[in-house]
């Protein structure tokens, strides 16, 4: 008894330090980003269903971004420097769920310097698997992409946020999405 409640502290020891996901986002505040990007996964052996951004200034944070078929966004990303650091998908009938390292090889595709509030685009990319020998194991490639477009995307990303319950109260974000949709479409 004594040893399962021992393994049961240090497992909540462990969650607590890996608990690094900041305060949920107030909607008046204008100091923040909202980002958003792109996965087209159709070649993976799972579907996306999480994106973890990781912040590199000072100590790591990880913000978790909501997904959507393959679109995914943070409304409220703080100034700093961030990339996508992991991606999952929870598998399917015949396939295990995976957890994708992307960031852990230096800088990738996705990094983004906030310097002032406003919209990023992190881009729009397709995993493309890297086959090895038998007894090696797979890699992947996130190869950019030009469809769907960063004005389809944000098209998608607008009507996602202005009817969703949650997110409808993020006024100053939608508006930022709005007024970079007006840009595109000159």
């Amino acid at each position: 008894m004594r040893h399962r409640f021992g393994i049961l502290l240090c497992w909540l020891a462990l969650l607590a330090g890996c608990a690094t996901q900041p305060d949920w986002i107030k909607p008046d505040d204008h100091q923040v980003s909202l980002v958003f990007g792109y996965f087209d996964l159709h070649d993976a052996p799972t579907k996306l269903d999480d994106v973890s951004l990781k912040k590199y200034d000072g100590s790591p944070l990880y913000f978790d971004c909501g997904v959507k078929d393959g679109l995914f966004w943070h409304i409220g990303l703080p100034l700093g420097s961030y990339q996508v650091e992991t991606f999952s998908g929870s598998g399917g009938l015949f396939t295990n769920p995976h957890r994708y390292d992307y960031g852990t090889r230096g800088r990738n595709e996705t990094a983004v310097r906030i310097r002032t509030p406003d919209i990023y685009f992190l881009g729009a990319y397709r995993f493309v698997p890297v086959k090895h020998g038998m007894f090696e194991q797979d890699e992947f490639q996130m190869q950019p992409i030009d469809t769907p477009s960063e004005k389809e995307l944000l098209q998608r990303l607008i009507a996602l946020l202005s009817s969703d319950p949650h997110f409808q109260v993020y006024q100053w974000q939608i508006d930022l999405a709005r007024r970079r949709l007006k840009e595109l479409s000159r």
